[in-house]
């Protein structure tokens, strides 16, 4: 039973988060043809007119680090909620056992404090140098620990495979 709802989580609640994160994609491309050229550019440069496979992957780092930052902008689960299983304290809140806590990623992905112009589109803050720094959770698209969305590494192979096929 748990191995068939695993499952079914998998293929069906993807279809809809994936669709929803390369729909923001391509509208942030269409508002930034910088960031589109260079998608082109690369894909253009790796691919050279054939069809992406997963070995390209890692050869197209700025079509990656475009989906990070349209699912940071626009992150299709945008809210998630946790039950406290014990007393525990929040950033100096004291949370019961038993009260649900909310996680908001499209607010934590827009905060000042975690990202430089928050509200902008720069793909390259996902660059392995300006990532390097980053605290361990201030992005959470997927969520995040044992409760992480299973289908996240899928999601995240499939997308930059369909940027990459479709530019």
């Amino acid at each position: 039973d748990a191995l068939r709802v695993e499952v079914t989580t998998f293929l069906l609640a993807g279809q809809e988060t994936t669709s929803l994160a390369l729909t923001w994609t391509w509208y942030l491309l269409s508002q930034h043809p910088d960031a589109q050229r260079r998608v082109e550019e690369e894909i253009d440069t790796v691919l050279a007119g054939r069809a992406p496979e997963y070995a390209d992957l890692v050869n197209l780092p700025f079509t990656r680090m475009v989906v990070d930052e349209a699912l940071r902008l626009y992150p299709p689960a945008w809210i998630f909620s946790r039950q406290a299983l014990s007393d525990d304290q929040v950033s100096g809140y004291h949370v019961p056992r038993g009260w649900i806590v909310f996680v908001v990623p499209w607010v934590l992905h827009r905060l000042p404090a975690l990202w430089d112009d928050p509200e902008r589109f720069d793909p390259d803050r996902f660059s392995q140098e300006k990532s390097a720094n980053r605290p361990k959770f201030a992005y959470l698209p997927f969520g995040a620990g044992p409760r992480q969305c299973i289908g996240n590494q899928f999601a995240l192979i499939e997308a930059q495979l369909i940027v990459a096929t479709l530019a």
